[in-house]
């Protein structure tokens, strides 16, 4: 059984420890903002999510590689800077490739308060509405209210003190 924390709640998969952490979060957790969108190639970025602070595509590393981590998807991202920075913008298109967009973004932001248009544009996400000018807005947006606030865009994770949550599939 994998064990990690997912939006700040622990949780331990009683899935096959090769099971991408796709299928683990959509499927058992029934986390299910994070999209599929190439087949589990890791072309598409639709599947990022964050973990430990860095985008992962989630389509592409397994549950057992992520023992003991620290995993963030949209859903976890609700009242970040960045989520609001995109309603604001009017950057929301289809919505398809959002969840993996907004949690690329995050890391980013994560690692650096104001980042380059060339960091912006290596983002895994790729936007086919056409949206990518809203979207680096939005960026902008959220680092100046991160900035102005003087908070981190995420509090660091409470250290684990509950017995993990365990998931299993449906059946």
């Amino acid at each position: 059984m994998a064990r990690m924390r997912v939006n700040g709640q622990a949780l331990e998969f009683a899935l096959d420890p090769a099971t991408p952490l796709l299928w683990a979060l959509r499927d058992a957790a029934n986390l299910t903002g994070t999209k599929q969108g190439c087949g589990g190639t890791g072309q598409c970025g639709a599947c990022t999510v964050i973990v430990d602070g860095g985008a992962v595509l989630s389509c592409a590393v397994t549950i057992g590689s992520l023992e003991g981590a620290d995993v963030t998807t949209i859903e976890g991202l609700a009242a970040h800077p960045l989520t609001m920075a995109l309603v604001a913008e009017d950057a929301i298109g289809c919505g398809f490739c959002l969840p993996g967009f907004t949690c690329a973004a995050a890391a980013l932001l994560q690692q650096s308060s104001s980042p380059a248009a060339e960091q912006v544009d290596a983002l895994p996400t790729r936007c086919a509405c056409g949206l990518q000018p809203r979207l680096r807005r939005a960026i902008e947006r959220a680092a100046g209210a991160m900035a102005t606030s003087n908070q981190p865009a995420q509090q660091p994770p409470a250290p684990l003190q509950r017995t993990p949550e365990i998931v299993t599939p449906p059946r």
